[in-house]
């Protein structure tokens, strides 16, 4: 690490994270997962998907939402809702910031956005409209649809009364609520931030959708090996579901308390690319900027990221440009892409894949790409690291790419605490 980080604009500890993804339920589980280069996909069992091209998703498969609220609760939930709840409620478990929330609720922010909401909750209620009448339309189904209400819940059960907010800017929605997060706590609004992202998309009409357009894989018949960053056999993303949240704090209330934190948000960049809806500048013009705005943010040099949690997500027009971008200004960095185990989580993979960089961070190992058996011609030839976890015990710094329709581009900093 050099001497620039002192002049960054001021870091937020970590010091809790909560996960709900393909890989497991649990931080723990989806960490162990990912280290071990498991993959989350498989069939969809959510629908009938026997009519769609792509028959394939990430599910959480062994989530239930009554491990975190009681049927009631679940119920008047949309399922964004209950992955959202629920990694927030075990980031605020690990971060063990139950007391504070007690004594001081105001100073306790929620950030937890979702780049689509409530979809099954609306199909589902759009039947019911059109076959049985308004009459007999949920009236839960504003508070299931909206995509502010997996903030709004978690702030209800955990009774948190600072501010709250719900970014939503498609799949780099969970970037987004890092970096806010760590606005909060450079104003001083509130000294704990509950930060993440949720999504619930797998549903017919998405599947529909996002089929029209050619966006998701179609490798159904070898469902682990479907998802393929930066491989020249990739033919679309693989949807999937899931949420992540992490804990931050000032480091002087961290420290007031006592915690231990796993690492540091010390920075981040935000640029759009003003290009096309769906696909990136074709030269990653803007997430280069992103990365760059971040180091500056972060008082960090590109020498001293060592890893790049890459968004890779495996469609033929999204790769190859965020390599050129990466080749640009940090070519010695190791490069992960890490929804070849995860599937595309849209709006949460922004935070899921920032407690990868947090973990990478303070355990000192980097997680896979699996299914990269033959680099894209369009694709840059970087540091990737292929097949197995790899041990990184100089790891300083990390950064986590995220890039969403419409152009947006959020990249985060995370450097260590030892």
């Amino acid at each position: 690490m050099t001497e620039a980080q002192t002049n960054g604009r001021g870091r937020a500890l970590i010091t809790g994270a909560g996960a709900v993804t393909p890989l497991g339920t649990g931080v723990e589980n989806f960490w162990d997962a990912a280290l071990h280069g498991k993959s989350g996909i498989g069939p969809i069992t959510q629908f009938d998907a026997s009519p769609f091209p792509s028959k394939i998703a990430g599910e959480c498969s062994d989530f239930d939402p009554t491990d975190f609220m009681t049927k009631k609760q679940a119920r008047r939930m949309d399922r964004f809702a209950q992955l959202g709840v629920a990694a927030g409620l075990e980031a605020a478990e690990s971060a063990g910031v139950a007391e504070v929330i007690q004594k001081t609720p105001e100073r306790v922010a929620i950030v937890l956005g979702s780049g689509i909401g409530g979809l099954s909750t609306w199909e589902r209620e759009y039947r019911v409209l059109e076959e049985r009448g308004p009459g007999r339309v949920s009236p839960f189904l504003i508070t299931m649809m909206v995509p502010n209400m997996a903030a709004g819940q978690l702030a209800i059960l955990l009774g948190a009364t600072g501010p709250s907010q719900c970014p939503v800017l498609a799949c780099a929605t969970g970037g987004e609520a890092i970096a806010e997060g760590l606005e909060l706590i450079r104003r001083g609004d509130a000294d704990v931030v509950i930060a993440g992202s949720s999504e619930a998309p797998i549903t017919p009409l998405s599947m529909a959708g996002f089929s029209a357009i050619r966006a998701v894989s179609r490798y159904n018949g070898d469902p682990a090996h479907a998802s393929r960053p930066f491989d020249g056999g990739r033919d679309g993303f693989v949807m999937s579901e899931g949420a992540g949240a992490i804990v931050l704090e000032s480091e002087e209330h961290a420290a007031a308390r006592g915690a231990e934190p796993i690492a540091a948000v010390s920075g981040y960049g935000r640029t759009t690319d003003a290009y096309h809806v769906t696909a990136p500048d074709e030269q990653g013009r803007g997430v280069e900027r992103a990365m760059l705005r971040a180091l500056e943010d972060s008082g960090l040099t590109a020498e001293d990221i060592g890893h790049v949690n890459a968004h890779a997500t495996a469609t033929p027009t999204g790769d190859g440009p965020e390599t050129k971008a990466i080749s640009r200004v940090m070519p010695h960095a190791r490069v992960s892409g890490t929804k070849s185990m995860t599937g595309h989580l849209f709006g949460a993979v922004g935070t899921t894949e920032g407690i990868m960089c947090a973990l990478a961070l303070n355990q000192k190992v980097l997680p896979p790409t699996i299914n990269l058996d033959n680099l894209a011609e369009d694709c840059e030839e970087l540091n990737y690291v292929v097949g197995e976890a790899a041990e990184a015990p100089d790891l300083k710094a990390a950064i986590s790419n995220s890039m969403g329709f419409g152009g947006h581009n959020v990249v985060v900093a995370f450097t260590s605490v030892e």
